[in-house]
């Protein structure tokens, strides 16, 4: 799924677009509240996930960002998109 610069995107465009990435391999009925860190992003995947997050939405994501409580979900992750998106 194509997530395009400056909008923020659905928690199910997400789950879609880190498939797509290839920064963790997502099952298609994945939740939007489902748990990332359970599902696999581990600290390699969260590099990639900043990286391509960083890429996309071209902002830079600092360390108060990366917090486990901001990406533990593609809801939660969508959300801090948004706010730096704002």
């Amino acid at each position: 799924m194509e997530v395009t610069n400056k909008k923020s995107p659905t928690p199910v465009e997400l789950i879609d677009w880190l498939n797509d990435e290839g920064v963790i391999d997502l099952d298609w009925d994945f939740p939007e509240d489902g748990d990332l860190f359970e599902a696999g992003l581990d600290s390699l995947a969260t590099v990639r996930l900043v990286a391509a997050v960083e890429d996309r939405f071209e902002f830079e994501l600092v360390a108060e960002d990366l917090t486990r409580a901001n990406l533990a979900t593609p809801t939660t992750l969508a959300a801090l998109i948004a706010a730096r998106l704002a």
